[in-house]
């Protein structure tokens, strides 16, 4: 049984510099940063063996020495910009004719942003962490007040997906480019547990973010160790005793009402995402259910919820 403070950790799993084993350093001099034409600011952390076998197009230069670096050239032309995606697109395909990645899937057909860009780039979803850029997500925690306390709706993600059994929060979703964070949960809350728009633009609270930097492992079903920053953006809905949660998405193999404990227990035992752990254990710090009095990695846990990025969030410098 893993402690509140390794439940989180398995999600916010990169190195931090002041680690004393020096994994940190390590792991930073393995890495490539990715740029974008005309900004000085990486924008993606790719390793080793993503950049080895890379069929790398002339459209980007590739600087092995001093700092390890992959650069987007700028394209020709005034609509510069509008091609940077276009490029993107012809490199991911590029890799999949070449099959240089065996766990590399099919494209998604879902454009996820270039968090921080300084103009609108969008990357297939399938693409995006082989460039180990800044992922974007909602996530909500639906849950009831009863006689014994709040119980969870929690969904059971299907076994054959991705973290496949594992426990998730109630909605949870990536955000496409150009997508708001409330337009997207009410995209997911529909497509995911049939909920009507009326119902989250009512009553949903918005509870700011959570953010972290994962190493990612064979769970996630993909290349191994790559690197995936992410911010998700956290929603709390409280709802009627009565209302029933039911499967309505490929992605779900079953609803569940838990309550506080189980909802615990099954974190410190490893049966939630990572990602969704960490909602979860904000959701509880938020809620009075964590604190400092009975959690002695309190203050550490709060401040790797809320991990600073080592990539920029916004567009300005």
């Amino acid at each position: 049984m893993k402690t509140l403070l390794e439940v989180v950790k398995d999600c916010d799993n990169f190195p931090y510099a002041e680690d004393l084993d020096s994994a940190h350093e390590q792991v930073q001099s393995s890495l490539w940063k990715f740029y974008l034409p005309e900004d000085p600011r990486p924008h993606g952390l790719l390793i080793d063996s993503v950049v080895e076998k890379m069929p790398w197009t002339a459209n980007f230069r590739v600087i092995p020495a001093p700092k390890k670096e992959v650069h987007l050239i700028r394209p020709d032309g005034v609509n510069w910009q509008e091609k940077c995606a276009e490029i993107i697109e012809r490199q991911a395909e590029l890799a999949r004719e070449k099959g240089v990645f065996p766990k590399f899937g099919k494209k998604r057909h879902e454009q996820f942003p270039i968090v921080g860009a300084q103009f609108p780039v969008g990357v297939d979803r399938s693409f995006f962490s082989y460039l180990g850029m800044i992922g974007r997500g909602v996530h909500m925690t639906v849950y009831t007040r009863t006689e014994s306390g709040l119980k969870f709706w929690i969904p059971q993600r299907q076994f054959n997906k991705a973290y496949g059994g594992l426990l998730d929060n109630t909605v949870a979703g990536g955000m496409a480019i150009g997508e708001q964070p409330l337009e997207c949960l009410i995209r997911e809350a529909s497509e995911e547990a049939a909920m009507p728009e009326d119902l989250i633009r009512k009553n949903v609270r918005a509870a700011g973010t959570v953010n972290w930097v994962t190493i990612s492992d064979e769970r996630s079903g993909g290349h191994p160790g790559l690197i995936n920053p992410g911010v998700l953006y956290v929603y709390d809905l409280e709802v009627d005793s009565d209302v029933v949660f039911k499967v309505v998405d490929d992605d779900v193999y079953a609803f569940h009402l838990m309550d506080t404990n189980e909802v615990k227990e099954a974190m410190l035992n490893g049966k939630f995402k990572p990602a969704s752990a960490s909602v979860l254990v904000d959701f509880f710090v938020r809620h009075g259910i964590i604190t400092a009095e009975d959690e002695d990695d309190y203050p550490e846990i709060v401040s790797r919820l809320h991990r600073k990025l080592p990539l920029p969030t916004t567009s300005h410098r």
